[in-house]
């Protein structure tokens, strides 16, 4: 028996593992548009309540979204390999890619809110494949990719896009150094 009203049949789900559950929900709701479920106070249904959330439930477009507290045991457990937070670990193992109405509105709140871009001074920009991105560490770690859809580019159009861009990325650099 499943808990009613929580994740679907074939709908992907996804834990993030943070040291603050409160504030990571809050910036994934506030920042990214996630919707809260519910926030649970104990670990398990039979512990008291604690006054900090142990995890969060979200939608986040098709996404079941779990925040969960890191297990402070885990530091000490017997594999190497058990989950930690970013912060905890020394490093993310993966990133998040998502789809926005507005990049550049997404990319401002998330920097007002703490989130810090993955290449100095680094803003949203336009990809030779039709998106413009930006990538970004959230407060808690977690590396997020967002892009806005700018144009439909055929599979065809690709190669000769990535070259000129390649070239005009070359011709930068080379100008940079010569006017320096």
């Amino acid at each position: 028996m499943a808990i009613v009203g929580r994740q679907d049949v074939a709908q992907l789900g996804l834990a993030l593992i943070v040291q603050d559950v409160a504030a990571a929900a809050d910036f994934y709701r506030d920042v990214l548009g996630a919707q809260e479920v519910v926030r649970n106070f104990a670990p398990n249904p039979v512990d008291p309540p604690s006054p900090e959330a142990a995890s969060a439930e979200m939608r986040l477009g098709g996404t079941y979204l779990m925040v969960t507290r890191e297990n402070p045991r885990w530091r000490q457990a017997p594999r190497a390999d058990w989950p930690r937070s970013p912060v905890s670990a020394g490093a993310a193992s993966a990133f998040m890619a998502l789809y926005v109405d507005d990049i550049d509105a997404v990319f401002a709140r998330a920097k007002a809110a703490g989130a810090e871009p993955t290449r100095k001074d680094d803003v949203p920009e336009d990809g030779y494949w039709g998106d413009r991105v930006v990538q970004f560490h959230d407060p808690f770690g977690h590396v997020w990719r967002i892009m806005t859809r700018v144009e439909d580019v055929e599979p065809a159009e690709l190669a000769p896009r990535f070259a000129a861009a390649i070239e005009a990325h070359r011709a930068a650099r080379a100008a940079g150094r010569a006017g320096g």
